[in-house]
């Protein structure tokens, strides 16, 4: 139907508040214009009654006025454009929720590093279900992203770049952190095997992208659901980021040279604007999906490896990635930095409409890259800041709230997008390790509160046989309502109670000395 109508006296809901189904504070709601349209009305009412009206002579509405006449739950606001008196637009209706906030409260510490050790001790396991010839020795998650942690039974897809970095960070933090501890020596061995499989698990060489590793794997083979057989560009240079590491570790010169291939591929993809595609045919590198704010990942890399003096290329090619990653933070300043256009990060999401599943995952790495010295951005701490607002108001959850969230979680935790609208330990981990580098620029209290009631949050949730619930424990049951955890979000959950209980352990032995913790950006 709405092909016959004339769209242009639509009134369409666009930008970062479009599709937003929550919001802790007042939101600025923006349409597309209306050229037969001189003025608008907006109604806000709460369950019972309209609470405020307002006139606006341009496509955007600032319901700071309405805001404290609302009481916390479900929100309408219905826009009309009209021409003097005469109504001429098709008018828009739009709920969403208000929510509560941050009260300011920080709670004792819990026990992060008993939960750390026990979340590792799960992690390590063998598997408990049927090991097929294709998994080759390798550790239980090597060909599997998620598993019911009751009963042991694993599904047989896996996102092996993003998640193989995670166990790599994940083991060789904890190695380094306990090295004398009796999983220590178990960490370490899983972690370079799971470097191993990177390794040896690649694209074909003769194609455009041959060296890196699949995203998605499926029963054994490359490719499978959402992307077929094409992959997502910005996490192999998460893959070349761990090589980094993991050559710093080993000195193995096959890291150094992996890192450099997948550099030198990021510099082959970039668009001619500074970002990257998202989603890519291999052997073409033609795009299959455009849009990607996940540029923070390879300019990561590019930067990462310029710090390498042993990392191989010319002169000349060093300082093509050096170019390449300044232009890509140029891109990300200029655009979701300042538009808000936050999408584009996950191997199981098909192309959504623009502003319509929002996520922060690049976000919190965007906030510690910002932060991490090396960014010439000025007001880094502002941005970081303004960023990190963009996250608390959109997907924290900061107490018991009435909204779209199925599940009553511990608090303060995170959700993970707008199309998977779950309280998740991985989401929460990323935003804990940008608390942390918050509060070591800033040294604000309300950081120090957040982190401390985020790393509880993450603890109370554990399961008693030591996984981490991903889809958050339920207080109304006192157990999960879905058990299918996955393996690879527990392990950046302990990568950032690792790298917290750290820093807050220097912090408490030296309140004036905000101290350093430079392995805090890899998650």
């Amino acid at each position: 139907m709405s092909d016959w109508i004339d769209q242009s006296r639509v009134i369409r809901f666009e930008g970062p508040s479009a599709f937003s189904p929550r919001f802790v504070g007042p939101p600025v709601l923006r349409w597309a214009p209306v050229p037969s349209a001189t003025r608008f009305e907006v109604a806000v009412a709460d369950r019972e009654r309209v609470v405020w009206t307002g006139s606006v002579a341009t496509e955007a509405a600032d319901l700071a006025e309405a805001w404290p006449l609302l009481p916390l739950g479900p929100v309408d606001v219905l826009v009309r454009g009209f021409d003097g008196d005469r109504e001429v637009a098709v008018r828009k209706h739009r709920q969403f929720w208000k929510v509560p906030g941050f009260d300011g409260v920080r709670p004792d510490p819990a026990d992060w590093t008993g939960a750390v050790h026990r979340a590792v001790g799960h992690l390590l396991q063998p598997a408990r279900d049927e090991v097929f010839d294709y998994e080759d020795g390798y550790p239980r998650s090597a060909w599997s992203s998620f598993e019911d942690s009751v009963t042991g039974l694993r599904g047989r897809l896996a996102f092996p770049a993003q998640h193989h970095a995670s166990y790599i960070h994940a083991y060789l933090t904890y190695a380094d952190r306990f090295p004398d501890h009796p999983q220590a020596a178990e960490a370490e061995r899983q972690a370079l095997a799971y470097g191993r499989w990177l390794l040896e698990h690649h694209l074909p060489d003769d194609w455009r992208l041959g060296g890196l590793a699949p995203s998605t794997v499926l029963e054994g083979g490359f490719g499978g659901w959402v992307e077929g057989d094409h992959i997502t560009v910005f996490r192999a240079a998460r893959v070349g980021e761990v090589m980094l590491r993991l050559f710093e570790r080993t000195g193995g010169p096959h890291y150094l040279e992996r890192a450099a291939r997948v550099g030198d591929v990021m510099v082959d993809l970039q668009n001619p604007d500074g970002s990257w595609p998202f989603r890519v045919d291999p052997r073409t590198g033609e795009p299959s999906v455009g849009y990607t704010s996940a540029v923070v990942t390879p300019v990561w890399l590019l930067t990462l490896l310029g710090e390498t003096p042993e990392a191989p290329g010319t002169p000349s090619q060093r300082a093509t990635r050096a170019a390449a990653a300044a232009k890509g933070e140029a891109w990300l300043l200029a655009g979701p930095v300042t538009d808000g256009r936050w999408e584009g990060m996950y191997e199981d999401i098909p192309e959504t409409p623009p502003w319509s599943n929002l996520q922060h995952w690049d976000t919190n790495e965007t906030i510690r890259f910002l932060l991490s010295g090396r960014s010439d951005a000025p007001d880094r701490v502002r941005l970081a800041a303004q960023l990190n607002a963009y996250i608390e108001d959109q997907f924290v959850v900061w107490a018991p709230e009435e909204s779209p969230v199925p599940v009553h979680c511990p608090t303060p935790t995170v959700l993970e997008q707008y199309r998977c609208y779950w309280p998740m330990e991985v989401h929460t981990g990323h935003w804990l390790v940008s608390l942390l580098a918050l509060h070591r620029a800033t040294g604000e209290e309300h950081y120090l509160a957040k982190a401390v009631a985020a790393a509880n949050a993450v603890v109370a949730a554990q399961n008693p046989h030591g996984s981490l619930s991903t889809w958050g424990l339920d207080t109304r049951f006192g157990t999960p309502l879905v058990t299918m955890d996955w393996p690879g979000c527990n392990a950046v959950a302990v990568s950032a109670l690792l790298h917290w209980s750290a820093y807050h352990e220097a912090l408490t032995a030296s309140p004036d000395r905000v101290g350093t913790d430079a392995a805090a950006t890899w998650l």
